[in-house]
């Protein structure tokens, strides 16, 4: 990102590869039907670990972008119209602004270290994700599907693990559960991304001069520091 905010041509360019990625990744998941078994409406999606990559490698901005290219791609393509991209924009936008957060909570007091780094943007994504999510979940289980037929629909797969839904403890339940997939994606998409950023090479590699996100940021302790432009 340039002095004036704009993002550069190498952070553009990396924007378009990690967005396409995304897309690629997350048609991949919804064929091999990745979805969570107690809420079935709720699907794993590899695509989070090109969005993961792209935060990491070029910046905060650069993720952000690729959120929204990828919403736009999920609307053209037509993937689980209408809710989908909708609700995944959400989860994008939560999760890139938690592990913001969780950077700067690691690179308090100077320079900082890769573990340190993974640590805590898991912790503060997938609290904020969560959270976040917790709201158009709720306008979906009440006002688009409609409480009753969620209900309904999901008595059986609790009651394989011993959890009777009942009108009063269903939402709860529910957004308990929706809050707690939300946890488990982001956790494993943060262990596919932090096994590739271990890997020496890619700390090392410069893409217009410069050093990736996340090692720039490990040296630093800086969170702040520029993408690559």
């Amino acid at each position: 990102m340039d002095t004036k905010g704009n993002l550069g041509t190498t952070a553009i360019a990396g924007s378009a590869i990690f967005s396409a990625l995304a897309i690629v990744l997350s048609g991949a998941s919804q064929a091999f039907g990745l979805n969570f078994p107690l809420i079935p409406y709720l699907q794993f999606d590899l695509g989070e670990v090109a969005i993961i990559l792209a935060f990491f490698i070029f910046g905060p901005a650069p993720a952000l972008v690729s959120s929204f290219v990828e919403f736009a791609g999920l609307e053209v393509y037509g993937q689980n119209l209408p809710v989908g991209p909708p609700l995944k924009l959400f989860a994008l936008v939560s999760t890139v602004a938690g592990l913001w957060l969780g950077a700067k909570i690691a690179a308090r007091g100077g320079g900082t270290t890769l573990l340190r780094l993974a640590g805590w943007t898991t912790v503060m994504g997938s609290a904020v994700r969560a959270v976040v999510m917790t709201v158009p979940n709720l306008y979906l289980i009440i006002y688009f599907y409609g409480f009753a037929a969620i209900e309904g629909y999901l008595k059986v797969p609790f009651s394989a693990i011993g959890i009777g839904l009942t009108d009063s403890n269903a939402l709860l339940i529910i957004l308990a559960f929706t809050a707690l997939f939300n946890v488990i994606q982001l956790v494993a998409v943060m262990a596919v991304s932090s096994f590739v950023l271990r890997v020496p090479a890619i700390s090392q590699i410069k893409i217009g001069g410069k050093l990736p996100w996340f090692a720039a940021v490990l040296k630093s302790g800086d969170p702040a520091i520029r993408p690559m432009r």
